[in-house]
């Protein structure tokens, strides 16, 4: 087996990964990264269709308050455009197609109440929260001890059943799982992260999709790759740390590291995954045990243009009762072909993927055309990702937290152990979630350890 030596290694080559290699060769450190897959980027991927269009299929779009990616997309050479916001929405509630205007569905004037009143008062809990420590919120324990669905549930918060259809399919998009499986603190965390817009900063797609990358979001995470060349190993997943006072030395199936300091920037997941000798301390094992991913299937539909511009749609639409609640206009820059992204995501992402491909192939386009038109039943080309079946994301685009997990272990999401630190978008204390989330985590991580050096 092939032995390299460093200063650092990171394993991982997503958005984290990459931005803590970035910062510590700018610095002068000897970096190596190991990637587990045979491409980096992560959780973010540009895919071809059968034309040539190229179309990313993780994280996707930028928005207002992501400083970090959109420096890096200067610096790189990548150029950014307005995602289209023209015509109206649409959410489709009990059969009937409703379109509005703006950030919120016009759905009469109790549910409007109960929707802007309950993101209120989850946005004013989510504000108490320590950003650095949320466990040691006052109301901690008992936030933590009750999930999300519990508290939509409860009359009193929601009283509203369209408000509450309408929060739950929201919340389900934003942790890929179902609102009963996610701890209310750990959904508040997420809150958190957006700043003083707290969930409302997820929610409205002008702050958070507001622009795309032309060549798309991968294209940066490539670039970045480039410019550390030879430092970055594909295929090489690591299997084993080892860590004693002076260095620590990584196992990987394709060559063993040995640096002063290891940065993991995986999945939580994953990171539970590696073997560890001396074994982590107990609230870091736990902790990555705990931190797992939701489930999302995400297709690109393609069109020869955008024909919902023409019935003055902007593409972007909600539909609670769906099996593929969200869609959301992704045509290039060019104006064509037409690209439509969509999602089911959480319990319903998994039944449908117990489906055969002809069968969930049928049914999500005709979904489609229930708020499209039947033109919306024949595109020239359907791509479909399950991010549950990929092995080195094993699901959506950010972990959640269930009942306990961090009041009981959350000290552990950024303590480093010994001489091994972590990064990851689930660490992030502001854009939690996001690819902004990850880079400012790596650049975090990346500083931990040049002030250890």
């Amino acid at each position: 087996m092939e032995q390299v030596s460093a200063d650092v290694c990171v394993v991982g080559a997503g958005f984290a990964g990459l931005a803590a290699a970035r910062q510590l060769v700018g610095a002068g450190r000897e970096v190596v990264v190991l990637e587990a897959g045979d491409r980096v980027g992560g959780r973010v991927w540009n895919r071809e269709l059968p034309d040539g269009t190229v179309v990313s299929a993780g994280g996707t779009w930028l928005g207002k308050g992501q400083e970090r990616m959109f420096q890096l997309c200067r610096d790189l050479g990548l150029e950014v455009y307005p995602q289209y916001d023209d015509g109206d929405h649409l959410v489709r509630l009990d059969g009937v197609n409703h379109r509005y205007r703006g950030t919120v569905p016009k759905t009469g004037p109790a549910a409007l109440a109960a929707l802007g009143t309950a993101l209120l008062r989850l946005n004013l809990m989510a504000r108490r929260l320590p950003a650095d420590a949320p466990w040691q919120a006052r109301r901690a324990r008992a936030w933590d001890a009750r999930t999300l669905g519990q508290w939509l549930s409860h009359p009193l918060n929601v009283p509203s059943d369209t408000a509450r259809t309408l929060l739950r399919s929201t919340m389900s998009l934003l942790f890929c799982a179902d609102p009963s499986e996610v701890s209310l603190l750990g959904a508040l965390v997420l809150a958190r992260g957006g700043g003083l817009g707290g969930f409302g900063y997820y929610t409205d797609s002008r702050r958070t999709e507001s622009h795309l990358v032309d060549g798309g979001a991968p294209e940066l995470a490539r670039r970045m790759a480039e410019r550390l060349g030879a430092a970055v190993r594909l295929s090489s997943p690591v299997r084993r740390i080892e860590q004693n006072a002076a260095d620590v030395r990584l196992v990987s199936d394709a060559l063993a590291v040995r640096a002063r300091r290891v940065i993991v920037a995986t999945p939580p997941v994953l990171a539970g995954r590696i073997v560890f000798d001396p074994p982590l301390p107990a609230a870091h094992s736990h902790l990555r045990q705990r931190a797992v991913p939701g489930a999302i299937i995400r297709v690109i539909t393609q069109y020869p243009e955008p024909f919902w511009r023409g019935q003055r749609l902007s593409g972007q639409t909600l539909a609670p009762r769906s099996p593929a609640p969200v869609t959301i206009d992704q045509t290039p820059r060019s104006g064509r072909p037409g690209v439509l992204s969509s999602y089911a995501f959480g319990p319903g992402a998994v039944r449908l993927g117990r489906l055969a491909p002809e069968e969930r192939q049928d049914l999500w386009l005709g979904a489609l055309a229930q708020r499209f038109g039947p033109e919306a039943r024949r595109p020239t080309a359907y791509l479909e990702t399950d991010w549950s079946g990929q092995p080195w994301s094993l699901g959506g685009m950010v972990a959640h937290f269930p009942p306990g997990a961090l009041t009981g272990y959350g000290s552990a999401l950024r303590e480093p152990a010994g001489r091994i630190h972590w990064a990851g978008t689930e660490s992030a204390t502001l854009m939690h979630g996001l690819m902004e989330g990850a880079v400012r985590s790596g650049e975090r991580a990346a500083h931990e350890v040049l002030a250890a050096d």
